[in-house]
């Protein structure tokens, strides 16, 4: 049975097969389909030669000094910690000097009190003598002690760890998660619905319920801020406002400074039933926990004024879920659930058009739970989706290919990338870092 031309004006039979696009031409559309591709070559080269040009123009020192920046300020922060803790250390000083000095004087005064006592009674014996005599000799010892070497100040030399400044080796896309080692922190934390956690390049906030719990990159537990409203389903970070964002089930989206010291809900957003949520330097976009998902967009610089809102299908089609988005480069990464048919996907959209880059499927199983399966940006510009119903975690290139697929044990609930380097991973029973 021949098949027709592929071109829908075309009404000939085809005769050849394009194997590189899985396309049914007849011979002359398949010479113009030859033809347009080639031609794709030619600006291709053009594009490369003009690369081929710029590089040698690069100005390499102004980018080592752009850079060096980040050092001078993390060298300024550093002596501005050392400054504060000197002179509370001078402050201490100086006030275990005056008590010394008043400890000393209270000890005089009694000496004075009971030599006074014993010269107006006429009952001094020789024990006292010896007594007063001992006492004074300790006063002047202490005395002169004290005027020669003060009191013991003991200085540890300051130990600088060499991870406190991490510079990236220049490597050309390499990251495998496939290849991960093992764990070079681990913290015990509890079993949640949702799992909920974010990080800046500081911090690592995780819903522990019923605390939020900051930890540092030493997964030191810093602060615990016990939560009183429903459950969160996603947390983000403002790099604009300096603030983590926190969404709720119902009680709407509240906002977090970086010590979790103060909490304001954002009355300009209404409240839904949201379920995820990420932020540009502009720009939060919040998605709805309901079949055929909207996604809504806020002006983080304008009070979080509403901007836009997205609906089914442009967002996804009325049977489809979306779980999870990240924002990363002007980039939006959806995870995008088919339950007709355990079917689930990332698809990549510009954050300002919101058209589709690619798109890339991978099988998955339903799960009745309220779990949900979460995507994190990676260094490179890749993705990382965890898939919380087959306790996996899925490699996928900034171009849309599954570069690994690897299980997961104990079950994997959700990860993110804390600073530039590390890779936090949330599990039933734990947290885990990785260096990446």
């Amino acid at each position: 049975m021949f098949l027709s031309c592929a071109i829908e004006t075309c009404k000939r039979k085809s005769r050849a097969l394009c194997h590189c696009c899985n396309t049914n031409l007849c011979p002359d559309h398949f010479n113009e389909h030859v033809d347009l591709i080639n031609a794709q070559m030619n600006p291709l080269a053009d594009e490369i030669n003009t690369l081929d040009n710029q590089l040698p123009l690069l100005n390499v020192d102004k980018v080592i000094d752009k850079c060096r920046q980040k050092l001078d300020k993390w060298r300024h922060e550093c002596h501005a910690t050392v400054n504060r803790f000197y002179e509370e250390k001078c402050q201490e000083l100086q006030q275990r000097c005056i008590e010394k000095v008043s400890d000393e004087r209270k000890k005089i005064h009694e000496l004075k009190l009971k030599t006074n006592e014993l010269i107006r009674e006429q009952e001094v014996t020789h024990d006292d003598i010896c007594s007063l005599k001992a006492t004074i000799n300790d006063i002047k010892r202490d005395f002169n002690q004290f005027e020669e070497n003060g009191i013991t100040v003991d200085v540890d030399p300051l130990i600088i760890n060499q991870n406190l400044v991490s510079i990236e080796q220049w490597t050309s896309n390499e990251l495998d998660i496939s290849t991960l080692s093992s764990p070079y922190r681990t913290v015990v934390c509890s079993d949640d619905d949702w799992s909920a956690m974010t990080s800046n390049n500081h911090f690592l906030l995780i819903d522990q319920c019923p605390n939020l719990c900051l930890y540092d990159k030493q997964l030191t537990l810093l602060k615990e801020y016990p939560w009183e409203y429903d459950s969160i389903p996603d947390m983000c970070w403002s790099s604009a406002l300096n603030n983590f964002i926190i969404v709720t089930d119902e009680h709407g989206v509240f906002l977090m400074n970086e010590n979790l010291t103060s909490l304001e809900c954002i009355q300009t957003i209404e409240k839904k039933q949201w379920l995820s949520g990420t932020c540009s330097d502009s720009t939060l976009f919040l998605t709805t926990n309901e079949s055929g998902s909207n996604i809504f967009q806020f002006n983080i610089l304008s009070s979080f004024q509403f901007m836009k809102q997205w609906k089914s299908p442009q967002s996804c089609k009325s049977d489809e879920f979306i779980h999870s988005v990240a924002c990363n480069n002007e980039t939006l990464a959806l995870i995008i659930e088919t339950r007709t048919n355990n079917k689930n996907r990332i698809e990549l959209r510009s954050s300002s058009t919101f058209d589709q880059l690619w798109s890339t499927t991978f099988n998955a199983l339903y799960d009745h739970e309220p779990w949900v399966n979460h995507v994190c940006v990676l260094k490179y510009n890749e993705w990382l989706v965890i898939d919380h119903a087959k306790s996996r975690l899925i490699h996928v290139s900034k171009d849309g290919q599954l570069k690994a697929n690897r299980s997961y044990e104990p079950t994997v609930e959700n990860a993110v990338l804390f600073g530039t380097n590390m890779l936090a991973i949330k599990t039933v029973d734990n947290v885990n870092y990785y260096r990446i």
